[in-house]
């Protein structure tokens, strides 16, 4: 599990990091100890020190199911973000 664990850990690192550099966005992770609560990632844009959208917001049972569903949804907003970035450009160039 625990191996498990490190690489989910790793391979969210991998997709948010250069995210997180290029679209100025912030993360809040809260694992807890306890059965009772949810543990939670959310994935905020910032604009400055102003947070704008929230673009991930998993809340699960164990915390690496909510890594494993953050990663899911960064690669979908690093597609739309690039798509969107991409249209931009040719309507640009055209």
């Amino acid at each position: 599990m625990e191996d498990e664990y490190k690489e989910i850990v790793r391979k969210f690192n991998e997709i948010y990091n250069p995210l997180r550099k290029r679209y100025n966005l912030r993360s809040h992770i809260h694992s807890s100890i306890y059965e009772s609560e949810d543990d939670l990632i959310e994935i905020w844009e910032y604009s400055g020190e102003t947070r704008g959208r929230c673009i991930v917001r998993e809340k699960e049972t164990e915390i690496i199911d909510c890594y494993k569903r953050a990663i899911d949804e960064l690669k979908n907003y690093k597609q739309e973000r690039e798509e969107r970035e991409h249209g931009r450009s040719a309507a640009m160039a055209g």
